[in-house]
Formats: structure tokens, C-alpha cells, sequence
């Protein structure tokens, strides 16, 4: 916390000159990732190009300044960690999720010890090193390896739109890690601090269980401050912003704690931040009514605080040092490979789950990102006075290791989703259910209407009794002619498949289609023009939706005046937003209440139609199979609900 104790106006230059440098991270980082390099690795790679090993545009002068923004990042990193637990949508795979996180978490922690613990004795490279800091070193190593990078996997899982056992299990089994790692590395590192000190005693030891218990106790009270803040009615941007304080706050108390008890009684009491921020993260999601909010909060904030933290890493970085123990950090990824593989095995054969589950259960694991890099950080910055600067070596061999897992893990992750079919299953799943209309007529208005579904991706045939030359029909939509109305000609037209009718022609021939429509394929969504009022009646015993050109234009009027925002909703001339209709058939969803669906913020469920009743949604209602669902939001969060419901 230097930069309070030594509150200056050089401080605030150099915060200001940083924050400036961030933005320039920021779009250097996302052209980088136009040639295929992730995003954390790119602002890392910038962090490196100007900092103090290549164009020195921030010094380590700056860096040690600015070095309470690792804390302030941490707590948001904890706060995202702790976004992803929801015990709700875990519980229909919970005893494979169980197995497997145990076995992550432990059988990755024991292996990675003992061969970080080998490599220490072994090479030359550590010969210098005491043997009570090798064993230091190969316990925080371990606990490093245990660390993982659920946005990555999100990403991949979006990216190829997987769904599936291994995938749902995957995440659970991710999200559980995130918490297990905070918790473990808390244990282990309040023990090494005490054995360094010469102080472990019985009484000590009870005091680490105590100081774990007490932070997860604070977590909760974080918990409930967040969730009244979530509260406030303020600008959304400043209370996001306060909600990062809050996660920094949690540090400045733990180092508070900490040189209290440090005078009281001769001994540091540690109240772990990242648990503390972890809990709150996890009670807001699961406890309170603000999950969604929060969701939002992680969304919008992650991507300055992301490229403020990164970038601080990579400055920190001493590029010719990563040169040099370049091998060490490619020995200590296998070593974590070897780690996980076994972890995923042994959490499988627990679990009783597939053998290609056990095979490629550690693939989403891979990866690694925020949490590992904070964890890093905070070795750093704890025992940094160890002999030969080894704690930074070690910190650096870590540090490239998780660089390398940013390229080799999404692409291995992507592979095993394909080799379960878990994404081909989705691609036919997304074709299949492409919809198709057919319109009778071929006129100016019908042809506007096509285009318009064609640009929805509807699949639209327009059918007619005679060719029109001066109608041009537009590319990729069928025009197709008929001889007559009867069962042949629609059957040829393939009219059972059609999941919306729209009849343009005169009265007489709208209503032959329609009755024979209702009276040989049952109930289709007939949607008819109508050119004379007195027309209507002939059509009301069918369910049928009948428009009046005046009485269409008359009733629009009147809703744009009424309610000009929702009438340009639905017709769809918002930006990016549309109504769609969803039809439920995701068993695991089935049965689930309203309130606890995880959907995206920019969306909202207006209706249900189940069994041709409609039904008005709220948090407690309940979706079935089979539910016809109606959603109002942005195209590409449709998209994802379509995935995730139609499955």
C-alpha cells in the first residue's frame, strides 16, 4: 500500500500516466487478438513491450507505486471466481461434479507436489535453494496447478455451442475448483507462514482454523454489504465502481488485522482477502435477488479491470529471465498435465462416469488465468525476502507456464467437445430446427414479408398459381407454382412441414386454403390477409389470425403513440433486438422455477403458451417440456437461450 503511505503528486502522475498507458494496452491487445492470440496473453504481451524490459514507458518506479492495483484487481478476480458457483444449476450432475472436484483439487495437489518437489532436487538449477524453501515452493506450486480458468472454457463452450454431460460437468467441476484453490491456497499459506517464522505450535495451529473460519465468516457480511449496495438506486457506473472498492477493501482490513495483532500479541492474524471476496461472491449469487446485477457488475467491469491487472503483470515481468527458465516453465506445464489427467481418471473411476469422460475429463482444465496469476502475486509479495531471489524465478517459471496453457488449452478443449460430439450434436440441433413459412401470392407486400423472414434465417417458399414476370423473387427464396388446392399440390409443396402459413390471395381462395389446412393437417399458424370485412366471419371457425391492411395500420398508430418504444421492439426495429418463440425440450431445465434460470441480462421472458393456453411469466413459475416460450432480447443472447433450451 505504498501509494497511501506515500501519498504525493508524483503518485497521482503516476496513476494517471498508467491508467493512460491501460487504454493503449486495451487496443493493442485486441488487435493482437485478431491473429488468433487470447486476450489475458495479449495484454500480458503488451504489459512486456512497455515496461521496463523493451520501451520502459512505465519504470519499476511506477510499478512499486502503483502496486495496490494488484489488490484492487484480486478482489474483483475473487468477486468473478465466486459469480460462477450457482448450486442450481449443478445439482442434476452433482455426483459426478463431486468426485471430480475432489480428485481435482487433491489428486492434482499431491501429484503436482511431488514432482515440483523432484525437480527441485533434481536440477542444478536449484541447487543452491535450502530444502525447507523447496518444500515451500513445491506445496505453493501445487496449489497453483489446482487453479483454473473457467472464462476461458466458457468461451470455447460458447464459441462451439457444446452441450452435454461432459460439458455441464466440466463447468461444475470448474467453478467448485476456483473455491477448493482460494480455500487450500489460504491453508497453505498461513501454514508456511508460520513454520517460517519458527512459530508452528498446537496453538497456531488453531489459530490457522480459526483465521480461515473467521474469513469466511467476514465473507458473508461482504456478502450482505454488496447485496445493499446492489440496492442503492445510483448510476449504474459508480456503483460498480464502489462494488470494486468494497473488494479492495477486504484487503486494506486484512493488513489492518494483520499489524494489529501484530502489536497486541506478537503475532500476524491473516484474514484471507480472496476468500472473503470469494464467499460474497458465492453468497450474492446463490442468497439474494441481486444475481443478475452482479452478473451485469462482473460483465461490464471485468473488461478494465482484466487490462489494468494484465498488464501490470507483464510489465512486472523480467523478459530475459522468462528466456532463460523458458524449459523449466514447458517441464512444469507437463508436470501439471500429468497432474490433471490422473485427477480427472481417479475423479471418474469415483464418479462411475464414461471411460471417454475419464480419457478427456482434464482437458477443461487446462487453461489458466486470473485466479492463478493473483495467487502468484501474492507469493510474490509475501516472500519475496527468501535467498537468490528464488520466490521471483519460481514466480516467472509460473507466470510462462500459464502464458503457454492460454495457447494449448482452448484448442485441446475444442478437440474433446468434437471427439463427445458434444458440438456436431448441436450444429444438427441448430439446422434442424430451422424454420419455415410459406406464402401464398406473389405481390409486392408478400415479397417484403419474405425478405424480411429471410433476414430472420426463416426458410421461406412463396407459392402461386401463375408465374409473375415483373415480380423478381429474391435470392434463396423459393418460388414455387401449383395447379390447384388439394391435398396432391400440398403435399408436393411439402405443406405438413411448414411451421407458418400467410395467405395473400383474394377471400375465396385464402379461405379454401385454410379449410383445407385445418381439415387435413390440423393446426398450423395461418395468418391471413383479409380485402373485405364482411369476409371475416367465413373464417372464425378455424384458428386462424386474420389483418385488415386499414385496421393494421389504424391499430400500429395507435400503438407507436401508445407505446412507442414496445412497438418498435416488436417489429423488430431496435438494433440487435427481437421477440422469439422458444419451445422448451432441455429435460435438465424442465421443472425448474423462473427465478432460478441464469439468463443473460438483455433478456426478458415475456410469455409461456402451454397446452394453447398462454400464460404470463413471473419468478415463481414453473417451465415444462415442451413449453412454447416467448423471449424479448438481443439476437446473439436468443441465440445462446435457443441452444440452451432446445437441446
Amino acid at each position: 500500500m505504498e501509494f497511501f503511505y506515500n501519498f504525493s503528486s508524483d503518485s497521482i502522475l503516476f496513476l494517471i500516466t498508467y491508467l493512460v498507458v491501460c487504454i493503449s494496452s486495451f487496443y493493442l491487445s485486441s488487435q493482437l487478438r485478431k491473429i488468433g492470440l487470447p486476450l489475458v496473453t495479449g495484454l500480458i504481451v503488451v504489459g512486456v513491450i512497455i515496461g521496463p524490459s523493451f520501451l520502459s514507458l512505465i519504470s519499476n518506479e511506477v510499478i512499486q507505486e502503483i502496486e495496490f492495483m494488484f489488490d484492487l484487481s484480486l478482489g474483483f478476480i475473487a468477486f468473478a471466481a465466486g459469480s460462477e458457483l450457482f448450486f442450481k444449476e449443478i445439482k442434476g450432475t452433482f455426483n459426478s461434479i463431486k468426485w471430480n472436484t475432489i480428485s481435482s483439487i487433491l489428486t492434482t495437489f499431491t501429484v503436482g507436489f511431488v514432482l515440483v518437489f523432484l525437480i527441485f532436487n533434481t536440477l542444478n538449477y536449484f541447487d543452491n535453494i535450502q530444502l525447507d524453501i523447496k518444500i515451500y515452493l513445491s506445496l505453493l506450486c501445487a496449489s497453483i496447478f489446482v487453479a483454473r480458468s473457467p472464462a476461458s472454457a466458457i468461451a470455447v463452450i460458447n464459441e462451439t455451442r457444446a452441450k452435454g454431460k461432459f460439458t455441464s460437468t466440466s463447468m461444475g467441476v470448474l467453478c467448485l475448483s476456483d473455491f477448493g484453490v482460494i480455500l487450500l491456497f489460504a491453508i497453505i499459506f498461513s501454514l508456511i507462514k508460520s513454520i517460517d517464522s519458527g512459530s508452528l505450535e498446537i496453538f497456531n495451529i488453531i489459530i490457522i482454523i480459526f483465521e480461515i473460519i473467521i474469513s469466511i465468516v467476514i465473507g458473508f457480511i461482504y456478502g450482505i454489504i454488496l447485496n445493499l449496495f446492489l440496492s442503492i438506486s445510483i448510476n449504474k457506473f459508480f456503483k460498480y465502481f464502489l462494488l470494486v472498492i468494497i473488494g479492495f477493501s477486504a484487503f486494506i482490513f486484512s493488513d489492518y488485522i494483520r499489524e494489529i495483532s501484530l502489536l497486541i500479541i506478537n503475532k500476524e492474524i491473516i484474514f484471507e482477502p480472496l476468500l472473503i471476496c470469494m464467499v460474497s461472491g458465492i453468497f450474492v449469487i446463490n442468497k439474494t435477488d441481486k444475481r443478475l446485477e452482479f452478473l451485469d457488475f462482473i460483465h461490464v467491469s471485468g473488461k478494465y479491470i482484466y487490462v489494468i491487472f494484465f498488464t501490470l503483470i507483464g510489465s512486472s515481468l523480467d523478459i530475459l529471465l522468462v528466456f532463460q527458465v523458458f524449459q523449466l516453465a514447458i517441464l512444469f506445464f507437463l508436470i501439471r498435465i500429468l497432474s490433471l489427467f490422473l485427477a480427472s481418471y481417479l475423479g471418474g473411476q469415483l464418479a462411475k462416469d464414461h471411460m471417454h469422460y475419464k480419457l478427456l475429463g482434464w482437458t477443461p482444465h487446462i487453461t489458466q488465468a486470473g485466479v492463478s496469476l493473483g495467487l502468484i502475486q501474492l507469493i510474490q509479495k509475501e516472500f519475496s525476502y527468501w535467498e537468490y531471489e528464488i520466490v521471483g524465478q519460481v514466480s516467472i517459471i509460473l507466470i510462462s507456464s500459464i502464458i503457454i496453457s492460454q495457447f494449448v488449452g482452448p484448442p485441446i478443449f475444442k478437440w474433446a467437445l468434437n471427439f463427445l460430439k458434444e458440438t456436431n450434436r448441436r450444429k444438427k440441433i441448430s439446422i434442424s430446427k430451422k424454420k419455415r413459412a410459406i406464402i401464398f401470392g406473389l405481390e409486392p407486400q408478400s415479397l417484403s414479408v419474405a425478405s424480411l423472414l429471410k433476414s430472420r434465417d426463416w426458410i421461406v417458399d412463396i407459392v402461386t398459381f401463375e408465374t409473375n414476370k415483373f415480380l423478381k423473387v429474391p435470392e434463396g427464396i423459393t418460388n414455387i407454382k401449383i395447379e390447384n388446392i388439394d391435398k396432391y399440390n400440398f403435399d408436393k409443396i411439402e405443406y405438413s412441414k411448414a411451421d407458418s402459413v400467410i395467405c395473400f390471395f383474394s377471400d375465396e381462395i385464402n379461405l379454401e386454403i385454410c379449410k383445407l389446412s385445418h381439415s387435413t393437417y390440423g393446426n398450423k399458424n395461418l395468418i391471413v390477409r383479409i380485402n373485405d370485412y364482411l369476409s371475416a366471419d367465413s373464417f372464425s371457425d378455424q384458428n386462424i389470425k386474420l389483418i385488415h391492411p386499414s385496421d393494421a395500420i389504424i391499430s400500429l398508430i395507435d400503438q407507436y403513440v401508445r407505446s412507442p418504444l414496445g412497438t418498435s421492439l416488436f417489429l423488430g426495429k431496435e438494433k440487435d433486438k427481437e421477440v422469439r418463440d422458444i419451445r422448451l425440450v432441455n429435460e435438465k431445465i424442465s421443472g425448474s422455477l423462473l427465478r432460478d434460470m441464469k439468463l443473460p441480462r438483455d433478456v426478458l421472458m415475456l410469455s409461456i403458451k402451454r397446452n394453447d393456453e398462454i400464460i404470463l411469466s413471473h419468478g415463481y413459475t414453473r417451465l415444462l417440456k415442451e413449453d412454447i416460450i416467448t423471449f424479448l432480447g438481443s439476437r446473439n443472447s436468443l441465440d445462446k437461450l435457443t441452444l440452451r433450451f432446445d437441446s
